[in-house]
């Protein structure tokens, strides 16, 4: 018997959603988040959009992932908004995006301002129907705040949940 994770072990991601997610940065909710976008491309799993810090500057550190529920201090998948999986490389735009300087209409560069920037991107897309970037951002931080705690402890499963502020 495998006991190998897969996506399918994970019923509540839905495929072809596009996920907001957020991982714990360390005890001190003051530190906030780390933020990254998840595209479920199938049963199996999908592709993770990251961004990290390295030295003073960033580099794209986006993969395919088949166990996102099982990541490191991952505080949990918010659903934002969804691409047909046969549209995945509509996508690749994001990991093309400039990592030498900020976003528009940004003046520093984080993860953050990175996926705020992308998640613009693909409301103009259609990807996400969301008419207020800022109510998103801070329904996340919200919503990360709150189960920080259980992250923090290690507690699984991490929750998946839809934004209230999309529309779906």
């Amino acid at each position: 018997m495998s006991t190998s994770f897969h996506a399918a072990d994970e019923p509540r991601l839905e495929v072809g959603a596009i996920y907001l997610l957020l991982f714990i940065r360390d005890r001190d909710i003051s530190n906030g988040f780390h933020w990254a976008l998840y595209h479920h491309r199938s049963a199996h799993g999908g592709y993770k959009f990251n961004v990290k810090q390295m030295g003073s500057g960033w580099i794209c550190d986006s993969a395919p992932n088949n166990g996102i529920m099982k990541s490191f201090l991952l505080d949990g998948a918010l659903r934002i908004g969804f691409c047909d999986p046969a549209r995945a490389d509509e996508l690749s735009w994001i990991d093309k995006v400039d990592l030498t300087v900020p976003p528009a209409p940004f003046d520093i560069f984080t993860c953050l301002t990175w996926t705020l920037h992308c998640i613009r991107g693909l409301i103009d897309q259609g990807y996400v129907k969301c008419s207020d970037l800022s109510a998103l951002e801070q329904e996340a931080k919200d919503w990360g705040t709150f189960h920080h705690q259980s992250a923090h402890d290690g507690k699984m499963p991490r929750p998946v949940e839809d934004s209230h502020v999309c529309v779906f």
